[in-house]
């Protein structure tokens, strides 16, 4: 699968589990809303001219880490957006 389909599939993954499941805590929650609107607007641009900045990945994986143990569906969906990302070159 293409990295922009798969990434594209994991974002729609996320949004179901969340909609399930145990609430992530009102931090946790606005972390994941910037992420999945900063990487809409990545998908959305053909050719991003911008790369995400480290403390980006490094949010993500500590979000990823947090909820591993009450989320851990939630937490391989993150693992396969930061590859998707990191295969796309964003």
């Amino acid at each position: 699968m293409p990295p922009r389909k798969h990434l594209e599939d994991s974002i729609a993954h996320i949004r179901k589990e969340l909609a399930s499941g145990a609430p992530l805590s009102s931090a946790d929650r606005t972390l994941l809303d910037r992420t999945l609107a900063e990487v809409s607007v990545h998908l959305d641009d053909e050719n991003p001219a911008t790369a995400l900045a480290e403390p980006f990945y490094e949010e993500l994986r500590e979000l990823a880490a947090r909820v591993e143990e009450t989320r851990p569906n939630l937490s391989l969906l993150l693992g396969r957006i930061i590859d998707a990302l990191s295969q796309l070159g964003i």
